[in-house]
């Protein structure tokens, strides 16, 4: 292994570990880059999930460039065919250093493709003379800045300019892909060749929840995005009408105990439980009879995917985007529009309280779950590889 090592003034400033990258002509070669790998979210476990698939089978030369790993270890596992990096800076506050690092070490690497699935990425990817074919693969919608701040004038004013920001770096990319048909629509608006490829399981469940306890479960960040304050009050309603059942929520974050609070001044101190986090989401949903989502946006909410594949009904709020690109009204659940607690608790009630409706949703919800298998998907992403290097003239070596 080298060691590259940057000097600015005659101060070091921060080193690059990489390994030795002489081209094999025989693989294409791609490099990932992203914030980091050591959290559990829906985008670390979509990344692992497609890398892993990519370098095991279907053999390409996978890099992973991570702009502040710092050490840590990855939170999913990954192959030990695929190649990481780190380029020890906080891409969020250092977005020139970033660029200016990831620039030299795609220029080591010589990437026939480099994807990017932030923002931040995008921004840095664009600036770059190095990377190859450069593809942006955007995990929000569009309307991420505007949900995030746009609770006043002075966020909405915010909120236009980092959209418009972004929109203008999306178009300098070679080619542009978003999660969800509405995102798409949205799109197609900056540039009319964005392609849609949906996220992939990451797990496909051989068995299905038996929909016999009563218990619903509820999984994601204790962050105002996710808006389990909703959830929270909903069961208020939940609870009168049937206090048999409870709410288990899994996750952690920084409104832990805010939402603690909640519970209690709401009397469901026994009813609604914050479980922290797991690493076994399969086993609690097929330990659950009905997912419950109220996030106010999502990019495309991977735990509504783990919900169709564990057999469960749904209950979620029709977010931006993605829950009505999973989920039918009348046929696998419910919808309800963003803060209308009590359509929400409505719809966990009738989920509850009709066994046959049910046993129906979750069988649906399991032959659903075969729109979004892994060999699907990356048969998708296999065919755009291939397309973008025979377009566009590969690296010079």
């Amino acid at each position: 292994m080298r060691k590259l090592v940057f000097f600015c003034s005659n101060v070091l400033i921060s080193s690059i570990n990489f390994v030795n990258c002489d081209r094999n002509p025989r693989m294409m070669r791609l490099a990932y880059c992203i914030h980091a790998l050591n959290l559990s979210g829906g985008i670390e476990r979509v990344l692992t999930t497609k890398a892993n698939y990519l370098a095991d089978v279907l053999g390409y030369e996978v890099h992973i460039i991570t702009a502040r790993q710092k050490g840590r270890k990855e939170f999913f596992k990954l192959s030990d065919n695929i190649i990481r990096h780190d380029l020890n800076v906080n891409d969020r506050i250092f977005v020139r250093k970033y660029k200016k690092r990831l620039d030299s070490l795609l220029g080591k690497i010589r990437p026939d493709i480099t994807i990017t699935v932030c923002d931040n990425g995008i921004y840095a990817l664009t600036g770059c003379k190095n990377g190859g074919i450069k593809i942006g693969e955007f995990h929000f919608s569009h309307e991420k800045f505007l949900m995030k701040y746009g609770s006043n004038a002075i966020g909405r004013l915010y909120a236009m300019l980092r959209t418009k920001r972004l929109e203008n770096a999306v178009k300098k990319l070679d080619r542009f892909v978003v999660l969800t048909k509405a995102d798409k629509e949205d799109w197609e608006k900056v540039r009319p060749d964005v392609e849609q490829i949906y996220n992939p399981l990451s797990f496909i469940s051989k068995d299905v929840s038996p929909l016999s306890r009563k218990r619903c479960i509820a999984v994601g960040r204790l962050e105002s995005q996710k808006n389990f304050k909703d959830i929270i009050t909903a069961w208020k309603i939940v609870d009168e009408r049937h206090p048999d059942w409870i709410l288990d929520i899994y996750g952690k974050g920084s409104l832990k105990e805010a939402l603690q609070g909640q519970i209690e001044d709401l009397g469901l101190k026994d009813k609604v439980i914050l479980e922290g986090s797991t690493d076994n989401v399969l086993k609690e949903l097929l330990d659950s009879s009905c997912l419950v989502m109220s996030s106010r946006f999502e990019g495309f909410p991977m735990i509504l995917l783990e919900a169709l594949t564990a057999g469960l009904p749904i209950v979620s709020y029709d977010c931006p985007k993605g829950p009505s690109e999973i989920v039918t009204i009348g046929a696998n659940g419910y919808l309800a529009k963003v803060g209308d607690t009590a359509t929400l608790a409505q719809g966990i009630c009738s989920v509850i309280s009709n066994e046959e409706l049910r046993k129906r949703f979750g069988a649906e919800s399991k032959s659903r779950s075969e729109n979004f298998t892994l060999d699907k998907t990356m048969e998708k992403w296999n065919s755009l590889f291939k397309e973008s290097s025979s377009s566009i003239s590969r690296n010079s070596i």
